[in-house]
């Protein structure tokens, strides 16, 4: 009984359940927002809150139970620690508000989701070094235009910091046309700068973001690969290991599908001998 229970948060089904109960507690969390509920409503749903509450400290304590090492040698099981950690602090407090990181846990549960978010932080350093560049670019070019276009329009480039910001807003493509125009129609080869400094930032460096991210993707996917592999026992040294491991995991999934397809087959062709369920024997 006792192990049933320690592996329970292993089963599929409960892991669904687990999935269930998150979105039904953000959804919760989303309706107490409503200032014009009657009482009746608030309490049931405030019950309803500690239930999930409850369902989350359970699952906690029989993960925590079953391999206190492995539970937090995982950075997701330490960040739903935290967050359900925080959801138990009395509602009277200012912390309270933070029981909403309740619906982060989606993430956790989700492996296509937690895959994002781990790629995510995985690219920040290769986001910082463009996010440097694009610095030194937006930087150099503010200098270029306070001394080109200073006097043209010195409400949008008077100086360096009006520059900066001016040039941070055509970067966001937000009525970049509107400062511009008005600086054309007194300098009209401006286009040149404002074309050339729109494609060497914007372009460019959303380029090379997208490079970083999807390169992130597939390095979370070879760790998530990596991992799953090394819980079957194999200790994979290269990524042409893990590779071929890979393949001969998915031929050994194959090879099981096909194995169940073919007993679907003799089941199918024993009924199509025995019309109607009565087999040639009987009668």
């Amino acid at each position: 009984m006792l192990n049933t229970l320690l592996t329970l948060p292993e089963k599929a089904g409960f892991h669904r359940f687990i999935v269930g109960v998150i979105l039904v507690n953000a959804l919760i969390l989303g309706i107490l927002t409503h200032e014009e509920l009657d009482k009746t409503t608030l309490q049931t749903l405030q019950l309803l809150d500690d239930v999930c509450l409850a369902i989350f400290c359970v699952e906690l304590i029989l993960k925590m139970a079953g391999n206190w090492k492995v539970f937090f040698a995982n950075g997701w099981n330490l960040f739903d620690t935290v967050v359900v950690a925080v959801s138990l602090v009395p509602e009277t407090t200012e912390f309270s508000v933070i029981r909403t990181l309740r619906i982060f846990r989606v993430v956790d549960t989700l492996p296509s989701m937690r895959k994002v978010i781990t790629a995510m932080f995985t690219a920040l350093p290769g986001t910082a070094s463009v996010a440097g560049v694009l610095l030194v670019l937006t930087y150099v070019a503010a200098i270029i235009a306070n001394n080109f276009f200073g006097k043209i329009d010195p409400e949008n480039f008077g100086n360096l910091g009006t520059t900066f910001f001016t040039l941070f807003q055509f970067l966001t493509s937000e009525g970049w046309p509107d400062v511009a125009r008005p600086v054309m129609e007194k300098a009209p080869h401006a286009w040149i700068f404002f074309i050339g400094f729109l494609l060497m930032t914007t372009l460019t460096t959303l380029s090379l973001l997208f490079g970083i991210i999807v390169q992130s993707m597939d390095k979370a996917t070879q760790e998530e690969s990596r991992h799953e592999i090394e819980a079957m026992g194999e200790h994979p040294k290269e990524d042409s290991d893990l590779r071929l491991i890979k393949i001969e995991k998915e031929l050994h999934e194959l090879h099981k599908h096909l194995g169940k397809m073919e007993e679907k087959i003799k089941l199918l062709a024993t009924a199509a001998q025995e019309p109607y369920g009565v087999s040639k024997g009987s009668g």
